[in-house]
């Protein structure tokens, strides 16, 4: 035991790689032998990180699984809860990102029963971070909202400052730069009591990157600089770089193209001289563990020297002949082994390469979608101008994939307002087609030909979409369309005018939930009559009535405890709890339930909902 902890301590002691991870292996194998079981987990986690320090990611996962299970049969839960999270944070370098859900998760259930508190807030922000790569922002607040509240009772002002880093940036991502300034600002607030440089200029160079995006470019200069000269201080050079690439583009958008260029220079300079060290630092560590690899090999052979001499002393003719027998063998084996290795790294090469050239078409595809995205949003309306008309008002549009098929669109002719919430067949990139051409046949009917009551705007477009559908091609066949509530509200008189394509018009009337059912066809589509008519109901509202036109995204999402669908009546029980609150505080009842519903299930279909209250 005692052997044991010296070989451990040297391990993790020792300066050079190499000899530390000889010194591991034999604390390991002779914690192994002796059944030294909490110390065999403690050796296994040590050769993890020395391997995760030289970069080699499958081995430090395969010592830490070592670990987890030292530490299993021993039933030691802080010893565990460490386990689970040095695996979760590996598995998240290997991008594999639900696993790492999983044990962040175990780990936090752990800590929870031995009240660890700051351990649990860590593990709250490590989960932040994991639902947050992947898109996931809602449930990544959730959890870095959770951290939150405890940093703030234990006012550790580093965790506070990384917290507030990672709200930010989830906001960020979400496109609220609102919010991402507010806790960008609060971190700021903060900074001087962080002593450390690395992460002051990180963080200014996300807020610069921040002030690009809402066009801020003298802010975004003032934080560039002073992020630059932080990271040059302390030699960090990929911080310098991005640096250099922020400014770059603040030049172009000012129109100054020298400047942008130069800059631009200085960024290609800095990451060519990344490109080279970083190659240096891959042949360096190829170099150690091929030493690494040699001194293991010797020692093997010194064993087994030391065996055969041995043997010689205590065995006969017989014994020998056996002996070179089965070294022959061996060598045998090492041979096809050696073969089988080099067919290995040859295929391992061919892989990687074609996993490069498919990450590299994935790349540019979502790089296509996501422009896409920016493009869709400059086309379709903003929930302001809505709230700028009805001044209470909420919509709520959340897109399964990057890309919606549902959208809502509304227009004004002096006292009257046309408001539809619509459905386009699928989702994503093909649904999104649809979105665009039907927001520009809607433009064309209401806007430019002056065509107010609904019923006919449906018509009108249901001809529009199929003669757009099928081009010249009068034979072909498409059951592409999209269902669709749109209603006309006159503002002096409060009269409502209501048609549907199989989408209905909840409404609360004295305090009273009322439906109105759109028609059982879709607008487009070939499986009804080309002339099919539409029916338009009126009814007369009230001050603080409300209007609900929503898409079937929500009552179709699969969750709770049985996983099943949403469906219209727990929708109708959710409006009628609500119905009086603010259309503000009544979007964020919404949004909680359909989270809190959903749990860890897919988003099953693109999401729209509508609230305007007379």
């Amino acid at each position: 035991s005692t052997k044991v902890d010296l070989l451990h301590t040297l391990a993790q002691s020792t300066e050079d790689y190499e000899e530390a991870i000889k010194f591991g292996y034999e604390a390991l194998q002779l914690a192994e032998e002796k059944k030294l079981i909490r110390q065999k987990a403690e050796c296994a986690t040590t050769l993890g990180i020395l391997y995760y320090n030289l970069g080699d990611y499958k081995k430090t996962l395969d010592f830490f699984y070592q670990a987890l299970s030292a530490n299993t049969a021993l039933k030691d839960t802080f010893a565990l809860a460490k386990s689970y999270n040095n695996i979760g944070l590996i598995l998240s370098e290997l991008g594999r990102m639900e696993e790492t859900i999983k044990y962040h998760k175990l780990s936090l259930e752990i800590k929870q029963s031995l009240n660890d508190t700051l351990s649990i807030a860590n593990t709250y922000s490590n989960l932040g971070l994991a639902y947050q790569q992947i898109d996931s922002l809602d449930i990544a607040f959730k959890y870095f909202r959770k951290a939150l509240e405890i940093d703030l009772r234990t006012k550790d002002a580093y965790n506070l400052y990384t917290i507030y880093n990672n709200i930010g940036k989830n906001h960020y991502l979400d496109g609220n730069y609102d919010s991402t300034s507010f806790y960008y600002d609060k971190a700021i607030m903060l900074s001087d009591q962080i002593d450390n440089k690395y992460n002051k200029a990180e963080m200014l160079l996300d807020y610069a990157y921040l002030n690009v995006a809402q066009k801020q470019y003298g802010r975004a200069m003032e934080k560039f600089n002073t992020s630059l000269r932080l990271a040059e201080d302390i030699g960090a050079k990929s911080i310098v770089k991005q640096n250099f690439l922020g400014i770059s583009e603040v030049y172009e958008q000012r129109g100054n193209t020298r400047m942008a260029f130069a800059y631009y220079q200085k960024y290609d300079s800095v990451n060519a001289l990344l490109f080279n060290e970083e190659q240096s630092k891959m042949i360096t560590e190829i170099e150690r563990n091929y030493q690494l690899r040699r001194s293991q090999k010797e020692i093997e052979l010194l064993k087994k020297e030391s065996e055969i001499k041995d043997l010689r002393i205590r065995s006969n003719i017989f014994t020998m002949y056996f002996l070179i027998a089965a070294i022959l063998l061996v060598a045998v084996i090492v041979f096809l082994q050696f073969r089988k290795n080099i067919y290995k790294t040859r295929t391992n090469q061919l892989l990687q390469t074609q996993n490069e050239e498919i990450a590299e078409k994935n790349k540019n595809i979502m790089d296509s979608i996501f422009y896409a995205k920016n493009i869709q949003k400059a086309i379709l309306p903003t929930a302001d101008k809505l709230q700028q008309i009805f001044k209470d008002a909420f919509v709520y549009s959340k897109a399964r994939d990057v890309v919606s098929g549902d959208f809502y669109w509304f227009a004004e002719k002096g006292d009257h307002v046309v408001l539809a919430a619509v459905d386009c067949t699928g989702h994503g990139v093909p649904a999104a087609f649809l979105n665009v051409l039907g927001n520009s046949h809607l433009n064309n009917i209401v806007v430019e030909n002056d065509v107010l009551q609904p019923a006919e705007i449906l018509i009108q477009l249901n001809q529009k979409m199929l003669t757009s559908m099928h081009g010249n091609n009068i034979g072909a066949q498409t059951d592409d369309g999209m269902d669709i509530a749109l209603c006309l509200y006159d503002r002096v008189s409060k009269k409502l005018t209501f048609a549907g394509a199989k989408r209905p018009l909840y409404y609360f009337h004295k305090e009273s939930l009322h439906i109105l059912k759109g028609d059982s066809h879709p607008v487009g589509g070939d499986a009804y009559p080309f002339d099919r008519s539409f029916t338009q109901h009126e009814l007369q509202l009230n001050a603080n009535d409300c209007i609900y036109l929503f898409t079937d995204g929500i009552v179709d999402q699969f969750g709770g405890n049985k996983n099943k669908k949403f469906m219209y009546p727990r929708l109708r029980d959710l409006l009628s709890r609500i119905f009086e609150q603010p259309m503000e505080e009544q979007l964020m009842v919404i949004k909680d339930d359909l989270l809190t519903w959903k749990g860890q299930n897919q988003q099953t279909d693109d999401i729209l909902i509508i609230g305007v209250k007379v």
